[in-house]
This record gives C-alpha cells, sequence and structure tokens, in this order.
C-alpha cells in the first residue's frame, strides 16, 4: 500500500504539468494571478513528492524540482501561444521553497507527536 502515498504527488504533477504546458494559460482575474499558481502547484508538488518517497534527501528533490521548473518554462518557449518568463521561474523557487518547508515543518510535527504517543505515561 506505500504507492498509495504516490497518488497525491502524482495527480498533482499531472496538474502542474497541464497547466503548463496547454496551449492557452490560464486566465486571471488580476494582475501576476499566473506567479500564485506557480508558486501553489510548486509548494504542493515538493510537499507531496516528500510524502511520496521519503527516503528522497531533500536536496534531490529540490534540484530536480527545480529542474522540472526550467524545462517546462523552457517548454512554453516551444508552444505558439506561452512564453517563457523569469517571473515564473522565481515563482517556481519560491514554491520549491514554501513546499520545502512545509513538508519539513509537517514532518517535525508528527515526530513530536509520535515520541508523545510512543513514550511511557508519566515519564
Amino acid at each position: 500500500m506505500r504507492y498509495m502515498r504516490a497518488l497525491p504527488f502524482l495527480l498533482v504533477l499531472l496538474i502542474v504539468l497541464f497547466a503548463g504546458l496547454k496551449p492557452d494559460p490560464v486566465p486571471q482575474m488580476f494582475h501576476h494571478q499566473d506567479k500564485l499558481h506557480h508558486l501553489a502547484g510548486f509548494a504542493a508538488l515538493v510537499f507531496t513528492l516528500r510524502f511520496a518517497f521519503m527516503r528522497l534527501h531533500w536536496g534531490v528533490v529540490v534540484i530536480g524540482s527545480l529542474a522540472a521548473a526550467l524545462a517546462i518554462e523552457l517548454l512554453q518557449g516551444a508552444l505558439p501561444y506561452r512564453t517563457p518568463s523569469l517571473g515564473d521561474m522565481l515563482a517556481n523557487g519560491l514554491g520549491v521553497g514554501c513546499g520545502l518547508l512545509a513538508s519539513l515543518m509537517l514532518r517535525g510535527w508528527l515526530a513530536r507527536v509520535e515520541g508523545r504517543l510512543v513514550a511511557p505515561s508519566g515519564a
């Protein structure tokens, strides 16, 4: 059943790839809304990746996620109605950092909770 942990990651990965590579960008309600999409998408991607593959070193996760972000931006340059953007890449990088930080915080919290559950009463 360990493969079930990978399902959220695979779902987020498909959404990020679809949104990043579809011919028309997502319509915007406010200026630079797409940057928020980039940040949230890559934060969710890294967060779910850290729990899908718990033994992966965080450095591998960060480098792999940044490489994927760069690849998507470069592929956008090959699409007729999309353009790569340094601002988008910056938002992707911030998302990677936010996702990593959130996963580290949750892991720390879970370790403390587990420690309390395992510790003998009165200790």
